[in-house]
């Protein structure tokens, strides 16, 4: 095995030390000046940044023409656990020319279902809902349309009772409606 002495002379001197220094300082400013400050901070001093499309990745998305989506912060879910059980349910009747009939569903405060409906031709609709002990032709309308062939959508109970549909045929040929729910309704009838 050899030993390797370094001998005093092949050292470099403090003076060649302190110009290697300086020269490595000199070249990581120009580096930082020319390059990592408009990269990264969008800082251009010398506009070589600009000519060389370095200043563009230091840019906000929307200043270097990025076409990222904006993102919006999510909103609280509503989740709701029911002990009722969960169902689905369909039904048709069909409407004589000038007449209507209801479809409804005995829920309780809080119970929610998701529907769709489809009728063949367009028809009067009126979704409204009737409290446990209310009076004869007593009930509250949550939507009134004069001519609609379906729709969809989600529907919480706002009392207990029973809440459903009347459809009005207005035409002169007969219409059938289709329904279909699924959710924590108690059950689907025809009054």
């Amino acid at each position: 095995m050899s030993v390797i002495h370094a001998q005093p002379q092949s050292l470099p001197s403090t003076g060649r030390l302190l110009k290697a220094t300086a020269v490595a300082i000199a070249v990581a400013a120009v580096v930082l000046v020319t390059t990592v400050l408009p990269a990264e901070y969008g800082i251009d001093p010398t506009g070589i940044g600009t000519q060389l499309g370095l200043n563009v990745l230091g840019a906000p998305a929307e200043a270097a023409g990025g076409d990222a989506p904006v993102i919006e912060p999510a909103a609280a879910a509503t989740v709701a656990k029911h002990d009722a059980n969960y169902r689905t349910d369909s039904m048709s009747l069909m409407l004589a020319p000038g007449k209507g009939a209801e479809i409804k569903a005995h829920m309780s405060q809080g119970d929610t279902f998701v529907f769709h409906w489809t009728a063949d031709a367009a028809v009067a609709v009126d979704m409204h809902g009737e409290r446990v002990d209310a009076a004869k032709d007593e009930y509250t309308s949550y939507w009134i349309e004069r001519e609609q062939s379906q729709a969809s959508g989600t529907f919480t109970a706002p009392f207990d009772g029973s809440h459903g549909w009347y459809w009005l045929n207005r035409g002169d040929t007969p219409v059938t409606v289709q329904l279909d729910i699924s959710g924590f309704q108690q059950d689907l009838y025809r009054p």
